[in-house]
């Protein structure tokens, strides 16, 4: 039998072989674990170290570097703040010194106004009256001017006033006309024409001395910046609407080749000055043809002859005629409206300047004589004042 057995160095025992194997392997395994595990511990330990260093060293570097921008800034700060102190300084010794200057140059104007004023009180004195009076002519030329400018303004105002729009003008014009017609003509229907409404502007019937109709005349007003065939043509139109015998187009704006008035295919056409009396002559045809019709002998030979002559040359040159003999006389009457209005215009200007020079006057007597001498009644200056009222008046009569 094999022996399985071996002695125990130790405790000289005997002891099995597998069970001494078993114990050595355990041991050797146990010892081999425990030095890697040593090994490990160690490995992680340097790591774990190293680690720490590593941190310790970066935030020592991120610890100087803040400390080294802060002793930066604050030398800087400390720089900006010896700069500003040497500025302020600067600053406070030119201050000082414009202040010793202000005082100085004070303390020499005030000698120098003493001076001046103590020189200068008897001059004073003496030129008291005339700097007075020079300060009263001053008022009264800032009167004049503030009257001047108010008339002016006043006038100003009255030109817009006329000139207005377009389309006014034309409304008070074609009135205007239109009353002349009917004081001129109290025989005749003076009829105007709904606004908005085709037919003309005045629907003109003419009737003779027997308040029979004699015929009617259409008449359209325009006042614009250019002329327009078209009108013509509308006109026409309207004409025959209306059934009337002559179309008469009345404009501030003519043809070319009318001056005053005139015919265009037909119509008559004239300015507003000719209004009245191309209506005069031909409101006068048309009684002659009226009157020539009633008329029962030799009726068809009167006619032609009436025909002849109203398409003549010599009853155009009496039409004409009479066209200008009515506009001479609208020209005298504005140049005698004219005439009036600036001898008016001059004589309140010299009343103005009278009683302006009196008043003054008497403000200079009654400065040297007081209270001896009286003053003036209200009475007078109310009675000056009515007079040029009563002038201006006058004046918008025409």
């Amino acid at each position: 039998m094999i022996n399985d057995t071996i002695i125990c160095p130790h405790c000289n025992k005997s002891i099995p072989l597998s069970r001494a194997l078993s114990h050595q392997m355990i041991e050797t395994q146990k010892k081999e674990i425990e030095a890697a595990l040593e090994k490990q511990r160690q490995e992680i330990l340097t790591t774990q170290q190293q680690r720490e260093k590593q941190l310790i060293e970066s935030a020592q570097k991120k610890a100087q570097d803040s400390l080294q921008l802060t002793i930066r800034d604050k030398e800087n700060e400390s720089r900006e703040l010896r700069n500003q102190n040497k500025t302020l300084q600067e600053q406070m010794l030119e201050l000082n010194r414009t202040l010793r200057q202000i005082r100085s140059d004070s303390e020499s104007m005030r000698l120098e106004f003493q001076k001046k004023f103590l020189e200068s009180e008897e001059k004073i004195k003496h030129n008291a009256t005339k700097k007075i009076q020079e300060e009263y002519d001053l008022k009264i030329l800032e009167k004049d001017k503030k009257l001047a400018d108010a008339l002016k303004l006043v006038n100003e105002y009255k030109q817009k006033i006329e000139q207005g729009s377009q389309q006014l003008q034309g409304e008070v014009l074609e009135l205007e006309l239109e009353e002349k017609f009917k004081s001129t003509f109290v025989l005749d229907d003076i009829a105007p024409v709904a606004k908005g409404v085709r037919g003309g502007d005045i629907i003109q019937t003419v009737r003779n001395r027997t308040h029979t109709d004699c015929g009617k005349i259409i008449w359209e007003f325009k006042r614009t910046k250019a002329w327009s065939h078209e009108w013509i043509v509308k006109l026409r139109d309207d004409q025959r609407r209306v059934g009337a015998d002559i179309a008469v187009l009345i404009s501030n704006i003519l043809p070319p080749t009318i001056a005053k008035f005139g015919t265009v295919d037909g119509i008559w056409v004239g300015d507003f000055e000719s209004a009245v009396g191309l209506s005069t002559a031909l409101r006068a045809n048309l009684i002659d043809i009226t009157s020539v019709k009633t008329s029962q002998v030799n009726r068809e030979e009167k006619l032609e002859v009436l025909h002849e002559y109203i398409s003549g040359v010599e009853f155009k040159h009496k039409v004409e005629a009479i066209v200008e003999a009515f506009s001479f006389m609208q020209d005298e009457l504005e140049r005698e409206k004219r005439w009036f209005a600036t001898k008016w215009a001059r004589q309140e200007r010299s009343i103005r300047r009278v009683i302006d020079q009196t008043l003054s006057m008497h403000g200079a007597l009654q400065g040297i004589m007081g209270k001896a001498l009286p003053d003036i009644e209200d009475k007078k200056q109310i009675n000056v004042d009515a007079v040029i009222d009563e002038n201006i008046e006058e004046q918008k009569l025409f």
